[in-house]
């Protein structure tokens, strides 16, 4: 799965080991749509896994 998202790359990574996720973050490139800088990020693992990565992503961009 190919995600893009503002979240910097060191805390997506900080937010996988929080999660205890095993997934594997891989940085592809940086783009820049309507003035905001994007991470394009592969994520690689289980699709439990990935969901339950994907959860702690939202909680911790949410405030939760």
């Amino acid at each position: 799965m190919i995600i893009e998202t503002a979240v910097p790359f060191e805390e997506l990574e900080e937010i996988r080991r929080k999660s205890g996720a095993s997934v594997r973050l891989t940085f592809l490139k940086t783009l820049k749509r309507n003035g905001i800088v994007l991470n394009r990020v592969l994520l690689e693992g289980h699709p439990e896994e990935i969901e339950r990565f994907m959860e702690k992503l939202r909680l911790a961009r949410a405030g939760g």
